[in-house]
């Protein structure tokens, strides 16, 4: 019927007529038509085929394939020996559910056996199956990202058996810290979404980072992946894995001697830094409070590198250095004797400088030829007087002195890899020359204050008189290898400043003192050896507080060792001990550097060279007359 309809029409197009165009005419127009037409679908195939053929081949992907993402491994962060520090484990049991696989049917079935499974009751199967109604045109639904094993059995059974459609339990990809608050202030910590938030994991995140793969599956109209077709699999790349400086037994070492200075004086905080002397690579390095990287918290506090951001008055600790200003520039030698009093009043100072309780004993003064009393370089300094030092200061005067402390490194970064102002590093302070005046800042500065630094900057700068007058840019990151093999970085050992001081003065004049203050005459008696002989000055200072100095103090020690051939350089920093501890006699131990911090820098530094296996020192034979 149709047929016969069409023919009729067609006939009365093409019949001719007085009142319309001639049959070929028509056909003529006919074809036009037919040519559009046709010009139209050939145009719109060339733009489905051609122009918009990949909008429309990801349009069937879609919905006919799925992607699963294929986590990599995170690369792990070992120490020089080959310990685990950080890693990436693939375990638990993550729950989810794709809820367009869920029949309609089935929602509160599947529902109710979930809940049951999870040990959960009527409400929440209940809830679970709303919001399988909710997401019913979703893909992807976490029920719960850990999954408790005794759960999680019984889970995977029902899924076997297909009681479950649509429930599949994945693996947790976890950062683990296997050592815990090992080193956490080194090794950091990454989020929950992998991102490296503190230490080597925010600094290498970039090559410690895994390149993800991904899967793609041939599903049905519900996402239910089709059997017999095979997947389309692009493997991950798992991150780079980083090497440290760090030595595990000598982070142990000091991580257990730190916890006994905690334990005996109770302080507020504690930092100690072990570098290797030669080339400035961190051996060891631990703060007090610290913080496990697998459950890093709120308090912020605790996951402070005190070592590199907590700047303080570094106090006699300072003198050795600007002693050694003082023979660098001739105007001093170790046998030079200064004039010395207990007490000395400089002009635009309205305190006077006092030696306190700890003047210079009379038995250890010369007279000198205008009929005074003086002491030489090297006593005074053995002795840590303040009196002396000023005087030694205002020998050498502010546009000396301070030039002096500035090419020494003082008030700068110490251009260490987990440094910088990225990671709160401190530049210490020292003022400019401008600011500097011969009634204040000499007296100051010779006795440690007005000036600060932090541990590891202070622990580098006193390492130049080990090392002969060379300044080492400090580091902790070893190596940096890819997952092929591909070494993408290999740290040597770098020269951040040489400071012009002479091996002369630095290795033979200053070393020779700086072996008596570790002696029975030296304010160091505590951190004597009968193994290794130290090197090393203490430091104490009274703490700012309410802007005034107060009792509260921060005893510290530095110090190289073996003296004469060293291998390590060890800083302890103890800020405001509070215990009291009795000394043999009863009376309290009073807190300063020497009692404090000095016997935690001697069992490190003993502890320490024993495991590199450095020989002992030569005993020292006292000749009889």
């Amino acid at each position: 019927m149709i047929a016969f309809k069409t023919r009729r029409a067609l006939d009365w197009f093409l019949a001719p007529s007085s009142r319309t165009a001639s049959p070929r005419k028509r056909a003529l127009i006919v074809l036009g038509l037919i040519v559009v037409v046709f010009a139209g679908l050939i145009g719109r195939l060339y733009s489905l085929q051609v122009m918009h053929h990949d909008h429309y081949l990801a349009v069937r992907d879609r919905n006919s394939t799925r992607t699963l993402a294929l986590p990599g491994e995170r690369g792990a962060i070992l120490t020089s020996d080959g310990i685990a520090l950080a890693r990436t484990t693939f375990s638990g049991a993550s729950l989810i559910v794709n809820p367009r696989a869920v029949p309609a049917d089935q929602r509160t079935v599947v529902a109710g056996r979930l809940a049951a499974l999870l040990g959960r009751d009527h409400d929440y199967a209940v809830k679970l199956e709303l919001e399988l109604i909710k997401r019913q045109d979703k893909y992807f639904y976490s029920i719960m990202r850990e999954t408790p094993e005794a759960s999680a059995g019984p889970l995977r059974e029902a899924i076997k058996r297909g009681e479950l459609p649509g429930v599949e339990i994945r693996a947790i990809e976890t950062r683990d810290y296997p050592l815990g608050n090992f080193a956490s202030h080194i090794v950091g910590f990454a989020g929950r979404d992998g991102v490296g938030q503190e230490g080597v994991e925010r600094a290498l995140d970039k090559w410690l980072r895994a390149t993800p793969g991904k899967r793609i599956v041939a599903v049905d109209a519900l996402a239910r992946p089709l059997q017999g077709v095979g997947d389309d699999v692009t493997d991950p790349v798992a991150g780079a894995t980083v090497e440290l400086t760090i030595n595990a037994a000598i982070q142990a070492i000091v991580e257990e001697e730190l916890a006994e200075c905690v334990k005996t004086w109770d302080p507020v905080s504690v930092s100690v830094v072990v570098l290797e002397t030669h080339t400035g690579a961190v051996l060891g390095l631990s703060n007090y409070p610290n913080y496990d990287p697998n459950e890093p918290g709120l308090d912020a506090s605790c996951r402070r590198n005190m070592a590199i951001t907590d700047a303080f008055e570094p106090g006699s600790m300072f003198k050795p250095l600007i002693v050694c200003g003082a023979y660098q520039m001739g105007l001093l030698t170790p046998d030079s004797v200064i004039e010395y009093t207990p007490t000395l009043s400089v002009p635009g100072r309205k305190k006077q400088v006092s030696d306190g309780t700890h003047p210079i004993p009379r038995d250890c003064l010369e007279l000198m030829d205008n009929g005074r009393w003086g002491a030489r370089v090297d006593v005074a300094l053995v002795k840590s007087s303040n009196t002396a030092m000023c005087r030694i200061g205002l020998l050498l005067g502010c546009e000396r002195l301070q030039p002096f402390l500035q090419s020494v490194c003082f008030g700068q970064h110490t251009g260490f890899d987990l440094g910088g102002s990225a990671f709160g590093e401190s530049r210490g302070y020292l003022r400019p020359l401008k600011q500097w005046t011969t009634g204040s800042s000499i007296p100051s500065v010779t006795m440690g204050y007005e000036v600060q630094v932090t541990p590891l900057q202070m622990a580098n700068c006193f390492n130049a008189i080990a090392t002969g007058g060379t300044v080492y840019r400090p580091y902790v990151i070893k190596k940096v290898t890819a997952s092929d093999g591909t070494v993408l970085l290999d740290r040597a050992p770098e020269v951040l400043k040489a400071t012009g001081l002479s091996a002369k003065v630095t290795r033979e004049q200053m070393n020779e003192t700086l072996k008596r203050v570790v002696s029975a005459e030296g304010t160091a008696r505590g951190a004597k050896l009968e193994e290794y002989v130290i090197a090393g000055k203490t430091g104490t200072a009274n703490k700012v507080k309410n802007g005034q100095y107060s009792d509260d103090k921060i005893c510290s020690f530095v110090g190289y060792a073996p003296a004469d051939n060293p291998q390590i350089t060890v800083i302890v920093t103890v800020n405001e001990a509070r215990a009291k501890v009795l000394n043999r006699y009863g009376w309290p131990i009073q807190h300063f550097g020497g009692t404090v911090a000095a016997p935690t820098m001697s069992q490190i530094t003993l502890r320490t060279l024993k495991h590199l296996g450095v020989a002992e020192s030569a005993p020292v034979v006292v000749k009889k007359d």
